[in-house]
């Protein structure tokens, strides 16, 4: 049962401490049943330890119930303080584990959508590499938009990003890894009909703005171009593209990936548009990496780097 007056928390013990771990796993989740499989207990028991630790707090930590889960203005403070509690014990244990020539722990490595088709890109030797070196680490890979990378690299939900967000926040730290080559392709027209830039300008063909590209927009609003669809992620693009009618930015090696049936061809006269954006691993600058993650970035740096002077010694 909760208490009601207001009194000081008391000292932690190992077990308030567990209570924590548990629920920072149910927040970064956001909810009991979507935590059950990473920390496998069932939703009945991760809720008994969610209200033992409401109880050491002396205050609610989330809403859950039928309307679904939430956390309180109280749970939103105990979550980072969750977060820093559990970095820091993991920061003892893995400089305890390095000093023994021990790699241990996670990496959770966030990846901006269709990276992998990129020729240029050395993840897959990286991931091997590092696989070989430290056998015992966890990999937790999952893709998200460039943007909600590194909001995630913020709130600690991803150690490490591989993204084409431009450089330039203080709160993070690039290295840049390769280039991604974007030109504007037209979907299929009527009559094998190739499209001209100036018929964008007119209105032949709508304008594909994809969410936080800045490219796509300035284009828009040089050409006067008042009705445009809006699209997030490359695939959403390309599926407007290939319905006809349409123009937009899209990786080169994205486009040459896809089915013939999709008939993207360039736009004429669209030259002086193409653009060239550096994919980056990023990390948070505030935040010390751990051996493991420190050991998968340099292993991505060497990859590519090595990739980019077998390229120059053939050219």
């Amino acid at each position: 049962m909760i208490r009601s007056e207001v009194s000081a928390i008391p000292s932690f013990t190992e077990g308030d401490l567990r209570l924590l771990g548990i629920f920072r796993a149910v927040a970064e989740a956001g909810g009991l049943t979507a935590a059950e499989t990473k920390l496998r207990m069932e939703r009945s028991t991760i809720s008994r330890h969610i209200q033992s630790l409401e109880a050491r707090l002396g205050a609610r930590l989330c809403h859950r119930g039928p309307s679904g889960f939430e956390l309180t203005e109280f749970g939103r403070v105990a979550l980072r303080a969750s977060i820093a509690a559990c970095d820091t014990l993991e920061a003892v244990r893995n400089e305890l584990n390095f000093a023994r020539n021990v790699i241990v722990g996670e990496v959770r490595v966030g990846i901006a959508d269709n990276c992998i088709t990129n020729p240029q890109t050395r993840l897959v030797p990286a991931i091997r590499q590092f696989r070989s070196l430290a056998p015992d680490v966890t990999l937790d890979v999952r893709v998200r938009p460039p943007r909600e990378l590194l909001d995630d690299l913020l709130s600690r939900h991803i150690h490490i990003g591989i993204t084409g967000a431009p450089v330039g926040d203080s709160h993070f730290e690039y290295e840049e890894l390769f280039i991604e080559e974007f030109r504007l392709y037209a979907g299929p027209m009527e009559g094998e009909e190739e499209l001209d830039l100036k018929d964008v300008a007119a209105g032949k063909a709508s304008l594909i703005v994809r969410e936080q590209d800045r490219h796509s927009l300035a284009l828009a609003k040089r050409l006067g171009v008042e009705h445009t669809a809006v699209a997030s992620g490359l695939e959403s693009v390309a599926t407007l593209l290939a319905s006809g009618g349409y123009a937009a930015f899209l990786p080169t090696h994205y486009v040459a990936g896809l089915p013939r049936l999709s008939a993207f061809r360039e736009v004429k006269g669209a030259t002086e548009l193409i653009y060239r954006a550096p994919f980056s691993v990023v990390i948070e600058r505030s935040r010390s990496p751990s051996p493991a993650v420190a050991l998968f970035r340099k292993q991505l740096l060497n990859c590519h780097q090595e990739a980019s002077i077998t390229l120059a010694c053939s050219a």
